[in-house]
């Protein structure tokens, strides 16, 4: 059990070398209590990615965030802004909305159960029964803001702002033409598997020559490289290889204009921006990834593609990257799944990292030494 002192043990040799380091241990993707501790130590106070602003056109437009154990909206309010309120109402905690989305008509949420009514900024507006009492709140709201058209939610109003939480970011997409991207391409799905088995799969490309054939022939593992500079983000880059333009079925940007700056269309770059939202920089695209831990052994994937308003006019071919990434990414899950069903052996053991898995020790130290750091408490690590 992840409350074991042995546990803790194992926790602690993650913290070590990279040379010597030992990675985390079965009960970290498996265990319901670990699980748990990583709500209160890396989530309630982190930005998290749970949403588009293209899902979110006209004012009244809502989408459901994807926060386990909280029911939350993220909303286009009456002033055009994005704003996150707890959809549950104040009277007796009835849920005010159903489903993934949808979109309010009167600009309000009115409770289906006694009426109670809310402005789309959560003010209370109507609360049948009440005259002469002591009217209930409004609904509470989340810190919002937004990067890249992605938009992050805080549960912690004492946390940092977003832009310091980020530590500047990546320097490639600073230098990015990344203002104006428009989404192109959203598919949403669910993998068998832990949060972090998802991100150890981002964190290396060691598994290339082996799960995706596609990305080794333009990307070749063995030009990889981590970028380790910051607790915020974790990099790393690919070489594209001899011969081709960009990562796609054919290699070619196909009339999509470039994205990356100058100094940066030889290469790909990806970032986790920790602890849930991965980047990948192409040539002439932007892939963002948002994740979203739905229980110890399932997590829901939305990939987005973002490209230059330039290419979504005909004749350029956008087929020719959501061909390739409805693939690759089915490779992904096919495999991270098969790595969640190993975990599940109870004698199970894992014992090193390879040369090329440093920007995964990284990423698995940071979740470590934060449970490490966790108060004894129910659910804590004794």
């Amino acid at each position: 059990m992840a409350t074991t002192p042995s546990f803790r043990d194992e926790l602690r040799r993650v913290l070590t070398p990279f040379e010597s380091a030992t990675p985390l241990p079965r009960a970290a993707f498996t265990d319901p209590e670990f699980f748990e501790l990583e709500q209160r130590t890396l989530f309630d106070n982190a930005w998290l990615p749970v949403a588009h602003v293209a899902d979110l056109v006209r004012p009244g437009d809502w989408v459901r965030a994807p926060l386990l154990g909280e029911h939350v909206i993220i909303l286009r309010d009456a002033g055009l802004e994005v704003s996150a309120l707890s959809a549950t109402c104040t009277h007796r905690g009835t849920l005010l909305v159903e489903g993934d989305d949808g979109h309010l008509e009167t600009l309000c949420l009115t409770c289906p159960y006694h009426g109670f009514t809310y402005a789309t900024d959560g003010t209370l507006l109507a609360a049948p029964g009440m005259e002469g009492r002591q009217r209930p709140p409004g609904l509470s709201r989340l810190r919002v803001e937004i990067q890249f058209g992605v938009v992050f939610v805080n549960r912690d109003p004492e946390a940092r702002p977003f832009d310091t939480c980020w530590e500047g970011g990546p320097p490639w997409l600073s230098r990015a033409a990344l203002w104006n991207l428009e989404r192109s391409r959203r598919t949403d799905h669910e993998v068998n598997a832990n949060w972090k088995v998802l991100v150890g799969n981002f964190q290396e490309s060691h598994h290339f020559t082996r799960v995706h054939p596609g990305l080794e022939g333009k990307t070749p593992w063995s030009a990889s490289a981590s970028v380790i500079e910051s607790e915020a983000w974790l990099g790393g880059t690919m070489e594209l290889a001899d011969g081709f333009e960009t990562v796609s079925e054919s290699g070619e940007r196909q009339g999509r204009p470039f994205i990356a700056a100058v100094e940066d269309r030889r290469r790909v770059h990806d970032a986790l921006v920790l602890p849930l939202w991965f980047t990948s920089l192409q040539p002439d695209y932007l892939l963002t990834y948002r994740l979203a831990p739905l229980a110890v052994d399932r997590t829901l994937v939305v990939a987005e593609i973002h490209v230059h308003p330039g290419a979504l006019s005909p004749p350029v071919n956008l087929e020719d990257l959501f061909t390739f990434w409805d693939r690759t990414n089915a490779e992904d899950r096919a495999i991270c799944e098969l790595q969640q069903r190993g975990l599940s052996a109870r004698r199970l053991a894992t014992s090193c990292y390879t040369e090329s898995e440093d920007g995964l020790h990284a990423f698995e130290r940071i979740v470590a030494a934060r449970c490490l750091a966790a108060p004894h408490e129910p659910g804590g690590i004794a």
